[in-house]
């Protein structure tokens, strides 16, 4: 304990940062092996997760820092905010609270109320989509995301245009999943969305493709900073086994 004491400042300021990384993994829903990383890389391993992670999500529109320490509100709540202040921003939030519970048809016509109040609200259009999609409405689906990428393309980090994979999938039109893929794989050549691409190809039946674009991107990860290896281990992973698919059909 007196040892304790007599240790400097920034041991604690330290101590507390990797706690709340730590918190944060756990709330934000990230990849487990994260935790892995912090507790076993003393003071580096917080630090890696807060640039890969935490920053990398602020900058690109993803769930912010500041939704992850808030107390989530029930239902009951959110129904009563949306009841009485209908706002776009309460009844959203009413939406969104009904889909985490799976309620996703209670959901949709308070985001056609949302969509009736401001046409171009992307996330509105976005939850609508996933809610049609939940629902066994992809046509439906389709319709919606194909009006949000006309009105942005790139909306939350090219967010849509993998629900729109997914709703043309469910819509049994490989090729158009396929066509889908490959403009997203061209707008953002990661691990992850060439693995995406990797399945669709092989979906489709055009196993040498697929295998010369995994090899490919194995390669670039094999000599990618230790950051990025360490953020798409998964990915990687999944590559491989993606690869070994292939080349044993």
């Amino acid at each position: 304990m007196h040892l304790l004491w007599e240790q400097p400042w920034w041991f604690y300021a330290q101590s507390a940062f990797t706690i709340a990384m730590l918190i944060h993994v756990y709330r934000s829903g990230a990849e487990h092996f994260w935790f892995f990383v912090i507790l076993f890389l003393p003071g580096l391993g917080a630090w890696v997760y807060f640039f890969a992670v935490v920053l990398r999500g602020l900058r690109f529109g993803g769930a912010s820092t500041g939704s992850v320490w808030q107390k989530r509100l029930s239902l009951d709540e959110l129904r009563y905010h949306a009841e009485r202040m209908p706002t776009v921003n309460n009844r959203l939030a009413l939406a969104q609270g009904l889909m985490a519970k799976g309620r996703h048809a209670e959901a949709i016509p308070i985001l056609e109320a949302v969509l009736g109040a401001d046409q171009i609200h992307c996330q509105a259009m976005h939850d609508l989509a996933l809610c049609h999609l939940a629902c066994e409405a992809p046509e439906q689906a389709v319709v919606m995301l194909q009006r949000l990428l006309q009105r942005d393309y790139r909306w939350a980090y090219y967010k849509a245009w993998r629900t729109l994979i997914d709703a043309q999938s469910a819509c049994q039109r490989p090729e158009e999943a396929l066509k889908a893929c490959r403009e997203l794989t061209k707008m953002v050549p990661t691990l992850e969305n060439k693995c995406l691409l990797a399945e669709h190809l092989l979906d489709n039946h055009l196993k040498a493709e697929a295998i010369n674009i995994l090899d490919q991107a194995l390669e670039d990860h094999a000599y990618s900073p230790l950051g990025k290896r360490l953020k798409n281990w998964r990915w990687a992973r999944h590559a491989h086994r993606l690869l070994h698919e292939a080349e044993t059909k």
